[in-house]
């Protein structure tokens, strides 16, 4: 017989979900004192050669562990690899950082969460786990919305990855074309390339409202 108590569980719980902050806290502290400039990303880039698409694949992929801001990598792509090439090698980036994020959430939090919920919760992480698509689709196109947490909480509420995967390459199309092809543009929405750029932003916000409402309706009933 067990001599672990629920209410020692729910204390290990909460203290593995404290731990997981944490350790994202201090990645993303790190990355921020650390300061690396545009200038020096560039630089590394030159310098590894042929290598250098994949080092900023790489690269990037690891700072969206730590909650980097996308829209900073998607510019030094633009000024390092130009619009086509630029756009492709940041959605592989983003690509990587979200599944990263997803299997660190997954791997260190789930039995956490799961240990912390009831049994509506529980009814409403399976709904949101049947859903992923719709849910990681309608986040990544919200405008401020932060695509690491959404990674990390999609991998906390179980979503599957084929899905998230699918959800988070549609959803960072519009603002990576627009960071990466558009760059400081984004600062004069009075120019064609701001006006372009913000037109984007709308698209993908609009896009964002009909995938919620459609996510909305299908929501669990409260239990009669």
């Amino acid at each position: 017989m067990s001599s672990v108590t629920p209410s020692a569980d729910r204390r290990r719980a909460v203290l593995r979900l404290a731990l997981l902050a944490v350790a994202i806290g201090a990645a993303f502290a790190a990355v921020t004192l650390a300061g690396i400039s545009p200038a020096e990303a560039k630089q590394w880039v030159h310098g590894a050669g042929l290598a250098g698409p994949a080092l900023f694949v790489l690269a990037g992929g690891a700072l969206g562990l730590a909650l980097f801001p996308g829209h900073v990598i998607a510019t030094v792509a633009g000024m390092l690899f130009g619009a086509l090439a630029g756009t492709a090698l940041v959605l592989a980036a983003a690509l990587l950082g979200a599944l990263l994020c997803l299997l660190v959430a997954r791997r260190l939090g789930t039995e956490a969460v799961l240990a912390l919920l009831g049994p509506r919760g529980h009814r409403w992480r399976d709904w949101l786990a049947g859903n992923g698509f719709s849910a990681v689709l309608a986040c990544r196109l919200a405008p401020g919305m932060p695509s690491g947490a959404v990674n990390y909480l999609a991998g906390l509420a179980g979503i599957r990855p084929r899905a998230f995967l699918a959800a988070v390459a549609l959803g960072a199309l519009p603002k990576t074309i627009a960071y990466v092809s558009l760059g400081g543009a984004l600062s004069d929405p009075l120019s064609a390339r701001g006006a372009f750029a913000v037109g984007l932003y709308v698209a993908a916000a609009a896009g964002g409202v009909l995938v919620a409402r459609r996510l909305v309706r299908s929501r669990p009933l409260p239990a009669g």
